[in-house]
C-alpha cells in the first residue's frame, strides 16, 4: 500500500504551505478591509460599491483571494486524506502529491472561469459577468475560509472517530450549498436574471467544477 503523501509533507511543506495562505488572508484583510469581511451572517454588500467603480475583474484583491483559495482547498483535501489514512485506517491505493492538487484546484477555478464566462454569453446577459463575478468570489471566499480554518484545526487536532470524520465531511458539504444558496439569493437580488438562468448557472460553473475535482481526488486513490 502507497502512502498517501510524502512523509516530509506535514513536517515542513504543510507549515510553509499554511503560512502562505495565511500571509495572502491577512494581507487582504489589511488592504481591503471594508470589503473583506468574515462574518457570513451578514455578507459585505460593499463588494457591489466596489464592482461599480472597476473595470477589472484581475485586482490584487482577487488574485490573492484566489491564491489563498487554492492553498486553503489544497491543505484541507490534503489533511482530511491524511487522517483518513492514517488515524481511521481508511485504505488507498494511490497517493496524490500535494502538487499535483495544486495544479488540480488551479484548473478547477480555471474551469470555472470559463465555464461562467462562456455560458453568461451564450444567455445574452455579459453586462452582468462583473457583478457575477464580484457576487461569487464574495461568497466563495467564505467557502475557502471554512476549509481552511477546518483544515488547520484537524490537522493540529487529529481525531480517531470514523463518526467524527464523516461528520466533517459532511458539515463541509452543508457549508458549501449554503454559500451556493446565497450567490443564488444574492443573483436573484442584484440582475436581471430569470430562476432557471441562475440554476443553471450554478449547475455549470459552481456544481460541476466542484464534482469534477472532488470526483477526480475520489478516482485517483481508489
Amino acid at each position: 500500500m502507497k502512502e498517501l503523501v510524502k512523509p516530509d509533507f506535514f513536517q515542513n511543506t504543510f507549515i510553509l504551505l499554511y503560512s502562505i495562505a495565511a500571509f495572502f488572508l491577512v494581507l487582504n484583510k489589511l488592504w481591503y478591509n471594508k470589503r473583506l469581511s468574515l462574518n457570513i451572517s451578514k455578507p459585505n454588500v460593499y463588494i457591489f460599491e466596489f464592482e461599480s467603480q472597476s473595470a477589472y475583474f484581475l485586482t490584487a484583491y482577487n488574485l490573492n483571494a484566489i491564491l489563498f483559495k487554492i492553498l486553503s482547498y489544497t491543505l484541507y483535501n490534503v489533511t482530511i486524506l491524511k487522517i483518513a489514512r492514517n488515524y481511521l485506517n481508511i485504505s488507498f491505493q494511490n497517493r496524490i502529491d500535494w502538487q499535483i492538487l495544486v495544479l488540480a484546484t488551479t484548473g478547477y477555478f480555471i474551469l470555472k472561469f470559463i465555464l461562467e464566462t462562456l455560458y453568461v454569453f451564450l444567455i445574452k446577459q455579459s453586462n452582468f459577468l462583473n457583478k457575477i463575478r464580484f457576487i461569487r468570489t464574495t461568497y466563495e471566499f467564505y467557502t475557502f475560509f471554512y476549509l481552511f480554518f477546518v483544515g488547520f484545526l484537524v490537522y493540529y487536532f487529529p481525531f480517531q472517530s470514523r463518526v467524527f470524520f464523516y461528520l466533517i465531511i459532511t458539515i463541509s458539504v452543508i457549508w458549501i450549498a449554503g454559500v451556493w444558496a446565497n450567490i443564488y439569493v444574492s443573483l436573484r437580488k442584484h440582475t436581471e436574471f430569470k430562476t432557471y438562468q441562475i440554476i443553471l448557472y450554478l449547475c455549470l460553473s459552481e456544481i460541476l467544477p466542484f464534482i469534477l475535482l472532488n470526483g477526480w481526488i475520489i478516482f485517483q486513490i481508489l
